[in-house]
């Protein structure tokens, strides 16, 4: 799959094969995790409708009611109407919220609001300037249950959600001079998707069916240090309302969707004692056993008969131990995008080296991954692995760097010549010698 980028945070255009192996090198602060975030948020969002619709249904329901609700307020002067009509609203609320799960026929459906509505419709009929009409919320109501919403708006609520916990919402670039984005997916010249708007806004279409089910992202192993934390806390997604302060009211710690994906998937399986040709490269880099145990709900590294829990295990172990969990749980396979953020920074280089040689085993099995580094270390042995394994017809590179503004970056191809890389992240080696004939 070709995505094309176009103003997107401080990417002013780049064009990205998705295909095996992606690497996108360059240095700190040019996009290259911009493109693995928002690749993770699209594959995301078309993969979510039947659990989003559900969300979108109950978001239309509580707005339904409630400017119900409001309305009647602003109508009446009866103070009674703020105990009672509040009180009719909430429940039948409830009543409705509880229905979107259970697939009834619209007659019963019809019958089960009609019936919470009869407890209260004498009271509230009393009361001054409530003017209510029964039958018109009950086909409100009916109809929101009954009637999926459009793929479109559910793809640009979950996309939104998405842009907003891994691009704090910035999804355009703020010091190009226009406002608009354009991101689109295509396979040769068959269109597959197309995401566009402005810096608070998004229309969203899926052309045709994506390849990839699933994408994981990989931004640090110490998030594996507050795994127990991550798994019970909630996300945008968790959210049952559209205001901050109704989701600060579940008392509930929040974290970007993104990273409990990650935690789930690597504390949802056991793992220990499973075996696979990656899992024992994997260890022997490591040196022993990396899984999580349930019961002690943390990570543990097994190492010649010592074990070693949470915190006190490395990051390069971790870094590396997740990826074998991952491939054991079935997260890393052919319709499934993993995106790992800078990995060299847990790695010292000979573990950069070895690592290469993992990626390019699970490209060479029929992966995709997408890498964002400024090692060269890893750089050079990813190119090396690849053109000896052979996986090099899918694996290409990319080199991102800053124009001369500094606030906007262009990715380019350099697949046929990756020496561009090498000239930048080899910049600060020459700056060193400088400085030593200087003192000389």
């Amino acid at each position: 799959m070709q995505v094309t980028f176009k103003n997107t945070g401080m990417i002013e255009e780049a064009g990205i094969d998705i295909d095996g192996l992606t690497v996108i090198a360059g240095e700190n602060d040019t996009g290259k995790s911009t493109v693995g975030k928002l690749l993770f948020s699209i594959i995301k969002t078309f993969n979510r409708y039947e659990r989003d619709a559900r969300f979108y249904q109950v978001l239309n329901i509580k707005r339904l009611l409630d400017n119900y609700y409001f309305d009647s307020r602003k109508k009446s002067n009866d103070p009674s109407v703020l105990e009672f009509g509040n009180a009719f609203f909430q429940q039948l609320k409830t009543v409705a919220l509880s229905l979107v799960d259970e697939n009834k026929p619209k007659e019963e459906i019809e019958s089960i609001v009609s019936e919470k509505m009869k407890s209260f419709t004498d009271a509230l009929l009393g009361l001054s300037g409530f003017n209510v009409n029964f039958e018109e919320i009950t086909g409100h109501i009916v109809d929101i249950i009954l009637k999926k919403p459009a793929q479109e708006n559910v793809f640009q609520l979950t996309f939104l959600k998405y842009a907003n916990a891994l691009l704090s919402g910035d999804i355009a670039n703020k010091f190009s001079g226009g406002g608009n984005y354009l991101i689109t997916g295509k396979e040769g010249n068959i269109p597959i998707f197309t995401v566009s708007g402005a810096p608070s806004s998004v229309d969203i279409d899926l052309h045709d069916r994506l390849y990839f089910e699933d994408a994981t992202f990989f931004e640090s192993p110490a998030l594996l240090n507050l795994a127990d934390t991550i798994r019970f806390s909630k996300t945008e997604f968790d959210k049952t309302g559209d205001t901050k302060q109704e989701a600060e009211l579940l008392e509930k710690a929040y974290v970007p969707e993104y990273i409990r994906d990650l935690i789930l998937k690597l504390t949802d399986q056991k793992t220990k004692g499973k075996q696979s040709e990656i899992t024992k490269k994997i260890n022997g880099i490591i040196g022993g056993e990396f899984y999580y145990d349930p019961d002690l709900r943390d990570f543990v590294f097994e190492k010649q008969g010592q074990k070693f829990i949470g915190v006190s295990i490395t990051p390069g172990v971790k870094l590396l131990g997740a990826v074998g969990i991952l491939y054991l749980s079935g997260f890393i396979k052919s319709n499934s995008l993993l995106v790992i953020d800078e990995p060299e920074t847990h790695l010292h280089p000979q573990w950069q080296v070895r690592f290469a040689d993992i990626i390019v085993q699970l490209v060479k099995e029929g992966n995709s991954i997408l890498l964002t580094s400024h090692s060269p270390y890893l750089i050079e042995a990813i190119k090396l692995y690849s053109d000896f394994e052979p996986v090099n017809k899918k694996t290409n590179f990319y080199f991102s760097e800053v124009k001369e503004s500094q606030f906007i970056s262009h990715i380019s191809n350099v697949t046929d010549d990756i020496s561009p890389i090498f000239e930048v992240l080899a910049a600060p080696y020459e700056k060193l010698e400088m400085l030593q004939l200087k003192d000389v």
